[in-house]
């Protein structure tokens, strides 16, 4: 199972990063400045157990990844103002042995606010709403800080 973290700011660099040392398969979606750092330097994530930097893929966007997996989870992180681009980018992405994303691959909502979740059942069969309860800041490019320990935060 891959997660693909699309939105790797505060939160979705802290739950990718701590999927990430769980032994997960992780691939971080993210932009501009913040991209290049994770990919030249990695996301350094900070907890009170400790700064800890993962060297995880970075796309920016859905093509530079390639076929998706049938057994790919997608997280939206992205600010809800940014969901409905996100949503029309990855929904016809087509998945290995058939179908898109949309049509086959489950999408969890980490994200403030309801309305995303909304918007994501008119194009995906399979959403899920994710609360979060993670004290995080995007600190800068390519690093998060997740005040939440021994747990990340979600539920």
């Amino acid at each position: 199972m891959r997660y693909i973290i699309i939105g790797a700011g505060a939160i979705g660099g802290s739950v990718g990063g701590r999927l990430a040392e769980a032994g997960h398969e992780v691939v971080l979606v993210a932009r501009g400045t913040h991209r290049e750092v994770l990919r030249e330097r990695g996301l350094t994530l900070t907890t009170p157990d400790g700064t800890r930097t993962h060297r995880l893929p970075v796309v920016e966007n859905p093509a530079e990844l390639g076929e998706l997996h049938p057994d790919d989870v997608l997280v939206l992180a992205v600010k809800t103002q940014d969901a409905e681009a996100a949503l029309d980018a990855w929904s016809a992405r087509p998945v290995a042995g058939g179908g898109t994303a949309a049509e086959t691959l489950p999408l969890i909502c980490a994200q403030n606010g309801v309305e995303s979740e909304r918007m994501a059942l008119r194009r995906f069969r399979r959403v899920y709403g994710m609360c979060v309860w993670l004290p995080s800041t995007y600190v800068e490019p390519g690093a998060v800080s997740a005040a939440g320990a021994p747990y990340t935060g979600m539920l």
